[in-house]
C-alpha cells in the first residue's frame, strides 16, 4: 500500500478502535498527497468516514483548506442521505398500509446498524427484502407512489419475474435526488454456491430502533452472514465492503457466534464467513473472541483466499474491477468464486460457465426485445451477444453476469 491507500486503512481502524490513534497521528505526520488521498477514499467507497475520522485527530496536521474541503465533503453527504432517509421511510410507510411485510437491508439501515451515524456510510440505493408471493403487489405500490421499473421483465407478465436469475429488480424516482430502489426476494443469485432462506430470514427479523427511526431489520446473525457473502461476491472490490463487516461485529458485542456458525455450516457459506472475518482481522484488527479465531484461522483454505481477497482490495487499477475484459483476470474471479463450491467444484464450475454463456439475463432483454412466442431464441441470442462483445471491446469493461 502506498502512504495515502495506508491512511484510508487507518482511518478505518481508528473508527474501530482508539488503540490505532497514535498510528493514525504519526501516519499524518508523513509527506502525503491530499488529492491521492481523496482519490483513494473515493475509490474504496470511504470518503465520509476518512474525512471524519481525520477531522477528528489529526487536529494540526491538516492543511487547513484540505480540513475544510474534508468537511465540507461530509456535509454534502450528510445531506444528501438525510434526503434519502426521508425516502426511505416515506416507502417503509406505504408497504405497511399494504400489509406486506419488508426487511431493510444494507444502504440506510447498515449505516445505522453497522456505523451508528446516518452520515458515515454512503449508499447508492435503497435495499428492499419482501417474500417472493408478494413482489408483484410491492412493484405495483411503488409504481403507483412515483417509481419507474427500470428493469426489463421479459414479455411483460408478472410471472415472468420469475426469470431473473438474481432475483431483484430495480426502479429509479424521477426526483433531484435521483433515489434508486431495488427489489429483492432473495438476498443472494439463485446460482449461488450458498444460500440464505427468505422464510428463515423473515423468522428471524426484529425491529431496529434508532432514535425516532424503527425499521423491519435482519437478525444480527444472518446480517453478518450476508454482508460477507456480498463482499465476496463483489471480490472485496473496495475496502467498505470490508468495513461494513467489521463495523457490524463491533456495534454488536452481544453477537451469538454459536448461532452464527450454526447457520453458516447450515446454508452452505461457513467458508465465505471465515475468509471475510479473517481479511477484517488482518487488514482492519477486527478483534474477534478467542473460540471465533480459533474457528476461522484452523481453516487452511480460508487462509489461502483471504490472500487472494486481499490482492483484490489492493489491486492499483480498480475502476472496472472484477469485470475487465481481460481472460486471464476474468478466471481469477472465477476460481476464486469456484473455490467456495464445497462439493464437486469442476461440475459447478463447468455449469457456472455454461449458465453464464446460455441463460439469458436483463442484459440480453435490453439489447433484443423480442414477443413472448419468441423468448426462446434469447437462448441463442446471448452467445452471439458475448461473442461480438468480446470481439468489438478490447481492454474495456465486458460485464459477464
Amino acid at each position: 500500500m502506498n502512504r495515502e491507500t495506508n491512511l484510508v486503512v487507518l482511518c478505518a481502524r481508528v473508527f474501530l478502535s482508539d488503540s490505532e490513534r497514535s498510528s493514525l497521528r504519526c501516519a499524518l505526520t508523513a509527506p502525503l498527497n491530499w488529492g491521492l488521498l481523496e482519490q483513494s477514499a473515493q475509490g474504496d467507497a470511504m470518503m465520509p468516514l476518512v474525512a471524519y475520522v481525520v477531522a477528528q485527530h489529526g487536529e494540526g496536521l491538516i492543511p487547513p483548506d484540505t480540513l475544510k474541503k474534508l468537511q465540507e465533503s461530509l456535509l454534502r453527504t450528510a445531506q444528501k442521505n438525510l434526503a434519502w432517509l426521508q425516502e426511505w421511510l416515506r416507502v417503509l410507510d406505504l408497504l405497511a398500509d399494504s400489509r406486506i411485510p419488508v426487511i431493510s437491508f444494507k444502504g440506510p439501515a447498515v449505516a445505522l446498524i453497522a456505523y451508528r451515524n446516518l452520515a458515515l456510510r454512503e449508499f447508492a440505493d435503497l435495499d428492499l427484502l419482501v417474500r417472493p408471493g408478494d413482489v408483484v403487489r410491492t412493484r405495483d405500490v411503488l409504481v403507483h407512489n412515483g417509481y419507474v421499473l427500470s428493469s426489463i421483465v421479459p414479455d411483460d407478465t408478472d410471472a415472468a419475474l420469475n426469470r431473473f436469475g438474481d432475483r431483484q429488480i430495480s426502479f429509479a424516482k424521477n426526483d433531484d435526488h435521483g433515489i434508486k430502489l431495488d427489489l429483492h426476494w432473495g438476498v443472494l443469485s439463485e446460482w449461488s454456491s450458498f444460500q440464505l432462506d427468505v422464510g428463515s430470514l423473515f423468522e428471524s427479523a426484529f425491529v431496529e430502533r434508532h432514535e425516532r427511526i424503527s425499521f423491519l431489520s435482519l437478525s444480527p446473525e444472518h446480517l453478518l452472514l450476508l454482508l460477507c457473502a456480498h463482499g465476496t461476491k463483489h471480490c472485496w472490490s473496495n475496502l467498505r465492503l470490508l468495513c461494513d463487516v467489521a463495523c457490524h461485529v463491533q456495534s454488536n458485542p452481544s453477537l451469538n457466534w454459536d448461532l452464527c456458525i450454526r447457520l453458516a455450516e447450515s446454508s452452505g457459506c461457513d467458508l465465505v464467513m471465515k475468509h471475510g472475518l479473517l481479511l477484517a482481522t488482518q487488514i482492519l484488527s477486527l478483534e474477534l473472541p478467542e473460540r471465533v479465531s480459533q474457528y476461522i484461522g484452523d481453516d487452511p483454505k480460508a487462509r489461502l483466499l483471504v490472500g487472494k481477497a486481499r490482492t483484490f482490495l489492493f489491486r492499483k487499477n480498480k475502476d472496472h474491477w472484477p469485470y475487465l475484459d481481460d481472460r486471464t483476470r476474468y478466471l481469477e474471479v472465477l476460481r476464486y468464486r469456484l473455490a467456495f463450491e464445497r462439493a464437486h467444484p469442476f461440475r459447478n464450475g463447468v455449469a457456472t460457465v455454461l449458465r453464464r454463456a446460455f441463460i439469458p439475463n436483463e442484459a440480453d432483454w435490453r439489447s433484443l426485445r423480442l414477443p413472448r412466442s419468441l423468448y426462446f431464441l434469447y437462448y441463442l441470442s446471448r452467445p452471439i451477444r458475448l461473442v461480438i462483445e468480446r470481439l468489438s471491446i478490447r481492454g474495456g469493461r465486458l460485464d459477464w453476469r
